[in-house]
């Protein structure tokens, strides 16, 4: 089931808690995190008087049924720090299912019986649903900096014609050309990573020319590397300037895709022995493929 989910804040960090939610979103059971949207400044709707909202929409698929989706939504919401109390108050964060399939119960409608009436839900929705049908009432929405998406990963890797990406510790592939373009693409920028891909480098160290970011929980210390311990942690050491290059493995390209902006793929014409993939392109869109016989680069973006 593909459901989209609107969230709001405007007490506290704003900013940080929009992101917090989001990743806490994304570890839920059997839901998938699939798009991310900007965040978007707006007054507030219902009650006068209030801060104003930072608001974002997010894209997920999810097995779930919908009330246990909801209570899961809800305890995010409580462990962030909401508290309940009157209607359209000012709140740490709120998350609400807008979109998707059509739910109707006491405790749940879908879509939001208000969602047609917020330019607040609408404009974020519409950046990561772009055949969504809607009519804006002039509120004034105003894209501001502080969704992971600014901060435009861009994922790199070599990969065969299954979206293999190795075989044990190991990477299926070492290809001159894919090297070079690698370099080209990196140098002088942000590199992320985690222990197993820096266990592929040469002599396993981090590489230079790059700001090397290893995301770990597990390694404390290694000379030329920032170590972060996870995705919230690394959107505070980011420089959104920057262009931020996810490198791998498997598990940090699965953490990071839901918020990149372009993906850069080698794919070699072979079918590998792989144990380890890249996850899937289906939010993207393939804007150019050149091929060098035997293998070619590709990329994509939203």
């Amino acid at each position: 089931m593909i459901l989209y989910l609107g969230l709001g804040a405007n007490l506290g960090e704003r900013e940080k808690t929009l992101r917090q939610a989001i990743e806490r979103v994304k570890k839920i059971p059997a839901v998938k995190l699939l798009r991310v949207s900007s965040f978007y400044e707006t007054e507030p709707w219902g009650v006068v008087g209030q801060p104003h909202y930072l608001n974002a929409a997010i894209k997920i698929s999810s097995s779930l049924e919908p009330l246990d989706l909801l209570d899961a939504l809800q305890k995010i919401e409580a462990d962030l720090g909401r508290v309940r109390r009157l209607r359209w108050e000012a709140r740490i964060i709120d998350i609400d299912i807008l979109y998707g399939a059509k739910i109707s119960c006491e405790r749940l409608t879908v879509p939001h019986k208000f969602l047609f009436d917020r330019d607040f839900a609408l404009v974020p929705l519409a950046e990561i649903f772009p055949s969504f049908k809607f009519k804006l009432h002039g509120d004034e929405v105003i894209r501001v900096k502080g969704s992971p998406t600014d901060f435009n990963f861009k994922l790199v890797a070599c990969v065969d014609k299954n979206f293999g990406l190795g075989r044990g510790e190991k990477l299926l592939f070492k290809i001159p050309d894919d090297m070079k373009n690698f370099r080209r693409l990196t140098l002088g920028n942000t590199i992320i990573f985690g222990r197993k891909t820096l266990e592929t480098f040469p002599n396993q160290k981090p590489l230079d020319g790059r700001r090397n970011i290893l995301l770990s929980r597990t390694v404390e210390k290694i000379s030329g590397a920032e170590i972060v311990g996870g995705v919230e942690e690394l959107f505070g050491v980011l420089n959104s300037a920057q262009k931020n290059f996810v490198i791998g493995g498997e598990e940090i390209f699965n953490e990071l895709i839901p918020y990149a902006s372009e993906i850069f793929l080698t794919v070699v014409d072979v079918e590998a022995e792989a144990d380890k993939f890249f996850p899937a392109v289906d939010e993207f869109v393939l804007r150019g493929a050149e091929n060098f016989g035997g293998f070619e680069f590709r990329r994509y973006t939203r």
